[in-house]
């Protein structure tokens, strides 16, 4: 689903066997890249033989080289290899495109997997700390969302898709501090999911969620601190009612808007702000402990947003110890992740370093 996609992680498959098969015989510290590698060499040789097949019958093999790109550019990332990965994603964008004049009569059918390939490249431009290049890329997206929702008048799904967009453009123009800009794009966004929101409730709330969280996000931007915690404490309020509802699925939004939260309540009450992200670590450690596979993710934003935390309320020491162990936790158990948590602890004090 493309709204999705704007708000989860990559995680590839396999970890349910691999990982327990590596503790089994010793060899935890060996066989993840090994693994890594040989996927990643089995993937060039399938878009390899994709893109010869393409020649003869694009309309057959053309999308099915779009997806093994995806995966290709997903692998190659998470690898570290980043050059690589963005070559690999703008040219899957390329063969969307060429589909979309190709057949003008199933255009319809065709922009949400253009949107959602694009949506992927403006995260990876975002992660490698390309800014300026996301925005470009967002705003391609925004438009092929809504032209799908102007032109065949489409449901709540797709006026939450635009929404999720709109609040990406907000985030990225906020960190170019484009702060009316921001400010207005994420009210739009806000806007657009209350509203769809009434009709199915629990459906939009994560999209609810994320939204409020990236719009407390522009607010503290602005130095508008009271607006940013009354949102991120109703956007905690959210994923409290999902996890009621859907236990630990939606944790690490959870994880990752009680860090948001925290990071506010530090320039009012940073022991609050210690205290409710050192909770948060906590139930995520639990939960990893009881399946690594789902919830590690979630203690790496934990861990992240701690760490940020700490090092914001002045206790640097403390807040480097935690980043180290978020940068050792996304090497060696989601390494998908690691230009991730790098990424984002590479902000004031370094704790990336």
């Amino acid at each position: 689903m493309a709204g999705t996609a704007l708000i989860s992680f990559i995680v590839w498959p396999g970890w349910a066997t691999v990982l327990p098969l590596a503790a089994i015989v010793g060899l935890s510290w060996a066989l993840p890249p090994i693994w890594r590698w040989r996927r990643m060499r089995k993937l060039a040789a399938m878009t390899d033989s994709l893109r010869a097949r393409s020649q003869a019958d694009p309309e057959r093999y053309v999308p099915q080289l779009a997806t093994a790109l995806d995966q290709q550019a997903r692998a190659l990332f998470g690898a570290g290899r980043v050059e690589q990965a963005l070559k690999a994603s703008a040219e899957r964008i390329g063969h969307h495109r060429s589909l979309l004049d190709s057949a003008p009569d199933r255009r319809r059918e065709r922009l949400d997997d253009f949107a959602e390939a694009l949506d992927v490249h403006r995260g990876m431009l975002q992660l490698a700390g390309r800014p300026e290049e996301a925005l470009e890329v967002n705003a391609e997206a925004l438009r092929i969302r809504r032209e799908g929702l102007g032109q065949w008048r489409g449901g709540p799904d797709h006026e939450r898709d635009v929404a999720l967009t709109l609040a990406t453009r907000a985030s990225l123009l906020s960190v170019a501090e484009r702060h009316d800009e921001a400010l207005a794009a994420s009210q739009e966004a806000l806007t657009t999911l209350r509203t769809i929101s009434t009709r199915d409730d629990y459906r939009y709330l994560p999209a609810l969620a994320a939204v409020l969280d990236i719009r407390a996000t522009c607010e503290l931007a602005a130095g508008r601190e009271q607006d940013a915690l009354t949102d991120a404490q109703e956007a905690v309020e959210c994923c409290e009612r999902l996890i009621n509802v859907y236990r630990g699925e939606y944790l690490h939004l959870l994880a990752r808007i009680t860090g948001t939260r925290a990071k506010i309540l530090c320039r009012t009450d940073p022991d609050e702000a210690i205290s409710s992200s050192a909770r948060m670590v906590q139930v995520t450690q639990s939960a990893a402990r009881q399946d690594a596979l789902a919830y590690t993710p979630a203690l790496l934003s934990a861990l992240t947003a701690h760490a940020l935390v700490l090092n914001a309320a002045g206790r640097t020491r403390d807040g480097r110890r935690v980043a180290r162990k978020a940068i050792s936790l996304s090497r060696r158990a989601v390494p998908e992740l690691l230009v991730q948590t790098r990424q984002q602890l590479a902000g004031p004090g370094r704790l990336a370093a």
